[in-house]
């Protein structure tokens, strides 16, 4: 089982078949798929098949995603470039890697050389990324919610695109609040008002700057007891001024609450370099905050291990510390005070449970346990 070889069509809507080289004909049992028993019934489970895919192809251009050179996504790749020779080239690479592993690209459903590109439910012009029209008329479509399913989804649906609205969660924590546990489900006049401020906002067409690099870069962070905010911002070649290029924003824990003022400070630096880590590795960038022993603590020889621990965290950025008075960051302060409430989901363990229940993998993990393998090993997380 080492050898995984995928036929498709890119963006292509249809079921792409895969092909398991190496497998015994009396072995596909032995095959897992989260939820699925044999390899023979795994169509039928779309959500594993649609993982399988994307880590397939996602495996097959990761280096290539590494460089910047292409971005795979399920069934859909973005090939991003300065002018129309580098375009081509990289079209060119694309092509060929996609040829020597077998993938058949529909040429109908491709665009080349476009200046104006929807990808993933965004619109990228210009050095500037939006909402796509047809997300924006999603959310404004929703019906007024009557039922906690439709909570989620709408929040699920504006959610996707909380990085393009300053204060998000401050509009949304009436709706956040019905996902509570035994809260009883109400919706009246603020949950009403939320609802279509939310529209509204997204019916406006927000915008963010795209990420460039070389640009001069800031990330601007603010704390408090209810959650941190941070803003990754950079400087446009247009304006020669700052702006936005992620929002991002976090409630903090039970045990975070219970941190020192300063200590919250440094939480909300140390997890906004690791949200905007792909942005920022290898490059130079201030840190705005208004934690004013900040830069004196971190040169300190006798630190919290807390602290300490962040501090090695950090070590691996090339920053420079600026700080400004709280009246000067009132736009991350609102995203510190009232931040977003962020609804995920691990695979891992779940696939790692359903395995657990399967007598042939708990006996494979049996053996491996008490012997190694050559041609198998056992990972754990």
């Amino acid at each position: 089982m080492k050898e995984i070889a995928s036929r498709g069509s890119i963006d292509d809507e249809s079921l792409i078949q895969y092909v398991i080289n190496g497998i015994a004909d009396d072995d596909p049992n032995k095959i897992v798929l989260y939820g699925s028993r044999n390899l023979n019934d795994f169509k039928s489970k779309l959500k594993d098949y649609e993982q399988l895919r994307k880590t397939s192809k996602a495996s097959i251009f990761s280096d290539m995603a590494r460089k910047g050179i292409a971005l795979p996504y399920m069934d859909d790749l973005i090939i991003p470039a300065k002018d129309e020779d580098e375009a081509v080239k990289r079209l060119q690479t694309v092509l060929e890697r996609s040829r020597d592993y077998g993938l058949e690209i529909n040429m109908k459903k491709c665009r080349f050389l476009q200046k104006r590109v929807e990808f993933l439910g965004h619109v990228i012009e210009n050095g500037r990324i939006e909402p796509s029209d047809a997300k924006t008329k999603a959310v404004l479509r929703f019906p007024e919610l009557k039922t906690i399913k439709q909570v989620q989804s709408f929040l699920g649906l504006t959610g996707y695109f909380r990085k393009f609205i300053p204060q998000y969660s401050v509009i949304a924590r009436p709706l956040t609040d019905l996902l509570q546990k035994n809260q009883m489900f109400k919706f009246q006049e603020k949950e009403k008002i939320a609802f279509e401020t939310l529209k509204s906002l997204l019916a406006d067409k927000p915008v963010l700057q795209i990420y460039r690099q070389g640009a001069d870069t800031e990330v601007h962070t603010d704390a408090s007891q209810e959650g941190y905010g941070a803003v990754l911002m950079q400087k446009s070649r247009e304006d020669n001024r700052f702006h936005p290029v992620y929002y991002m924003s976090k409630k903090t824990t039970r045990a975070e609450r219970k941190y020192c003022s300063y200590e919250l400070e440094v939480l909300a630096i140390v997890e906004a370099l690791k949200k905007f880590r792909i942005y920022l590795l290898g490059h130079n960038f201030k840190i705005i905050t208004d934690c004013n022993a900040f830069q004196k603590t971190m040169h300190k020889k006798e630190l919290t291990t807390r602290v300490a621990r962040w501090a090695l965290l950090l070590e691996e950025f090339n920053y420079q510390i600026e700080h400004r008075s709280g009246s000067r960051m009132r736009h991350v302060d609102a995203l510190s005070r009232y931040p977003i409430m962020q609804i995920t989901e691990a695979l891992i363990p779940r696939i790692r449970k359903a395995q657990d229940k399967d007598d042939q993998i708990k006996t494979i993990k049996e053996i491996l346990c008490y012997k190694e393998y050559d041609d198998y090993f056992m990972r754990t997380r």
